[in-house]
């Protein structure tokens, strides 16, 4: 069975169980539903971003992992709830003040919207890139009217839905639809992008593997070690100590090319990225610097991704606009000049 199609019936078979407990009063009903909020509901929100990325890179979703069921890392797959809770309430607000046609309006309305913002989440990590307009525009614009086909569904599913309860009035079968076209939705949304081939401006590999498992390691260790005493520094206001410490150590490191990548990958996990940013005008220059133009424009998509205004240092500026011609980013280029 595809995975997929196992994580579709699975996560059917347990909501199903968490909501058995209706059929025994409200008691039971509200025990078997906390077990859905707990277990249930993380792990299909983080299986639906793994779908929508994976269709966005072009790759065939990884199978369902026991690591999903877990609230902990990786905070941003859970962001999805945030925007099923803001939409359940403003819905309620608007058609308790206005009546159901305002609602309906305002429902539209949020699925024009709703796309792009999981769209920019998955491929970013970033919760404030995923609602800032700047970047949702600049995504609605490069996919034209191709983006159309994300609310288009999201609307035509919901009256499906709507519909099939109305005549068949089947709760069970309702509630395989809805999660069908979930996942579906999820698949549509990633495949909208997949033309764009975000993955190879936007995919800041993470660094080459070293000769040996006990070389690996160490040298993990050691980059977690500097990172967390970086990020300390940081955190009590010292910005500039904090990644003077980081460039020190790089400048040891016998793989820095490998040690930029991987700083640069885990500083934008931070909940402040604005360390990572000038982190990553470093490192801009120090791609730059080398000739390693292709890296140094995917540096500044993935952060431009985060915050539109990203630029590189000044006196980098040139070689940057020349670096984005060169790959044939006019976009990039002009907004540098």
């Amino acid at each position: 069975m595809p995975p997929v199609l196992f994580a579709l019936v699975l996560f059917y078979a347990l909501l199903e169980i968490a909501l058995f407990g209706r059929m025994f009063g409200i008691v039971i009903a509200l025990v078997l539903a906390t077990q859905l909020i707990v277990f249930v509901l993380p792990a299909l929100l983080r299986y639906l971003m793994v779908i929508l990325q994976a269709r966005a890179f072009g790759r065939e979703p990884e199978p369902l992992d026991i690591d999903l069921l877990s609230w902990v890392g990786n905070a941003w797959t859970l962001f999805p709830l945030a925007h099923l809770v803001a939409f359940v309430y403003i819905i309620y607000l608007v058609g308790s003040a206005f009546g159901s046609a305002a609602a309906l309006v305002v429902a539209v309305a949020y699925a024009l919207f709703l796309p792009a913002s999981l769209i920019v989440l998955a491929v970013s990590h970033s919760v404030l890139a995923s609602l800032n307009p700047a970047t949702l525009i600049e995504l609605v614009k490069r996919c034209g009217f191709v983006y159309l086909i994300g609310p288009a569904f999201l609307v035509a599913a919901s009256w499906a839905v709507l519909r099939i309860n109305v005549a068949v009035n089947v709760d069970m079968l309702t509630e395989f639809v809805s999660l069908y076209l979930t996942f579906a939705a999820f698949a549509v949304f990633g495949g909208m992008v997949r033309p764009l081939q975000l993955q190879r401006e936007l995919d800041v590999p993470m660094p080459a593997s070293i000769d040996t498992q006990v070389e690996r390691d160490r040298h993990l260790l050691e980059r977690t070690m500097v990172l967390n005493h970086a990020y300390a520094i940081i955190s009590r206001g010292n910005r500039q100590q904090g990644l003077e410490h980081i460039y020190k150590v790089l400048a040891d490191d016998p793989d820095d090319e490998a040690g930029w990548a991987w700083f640069f990958e885990n500083m934008l996990r931070w909940e402040n990225p604005e360390a990572a940013f000038a982190f990553a005008q470093q490192y801009v220059h120090e791609l730059l610097r080398y000739g390693e133009n292709v890296k140094a424009v995917k540096v500044m998509l993935r952060c431009r991704m985060i915050n539109p205004e990203f630029k590189p240092l000044f006196e980098d500026l040139e070689l940057a606009a020349a670096a984005a011609e060169a790959c044939q980013n006019e976009e990039l280029a002009s907004f540098l000049r």
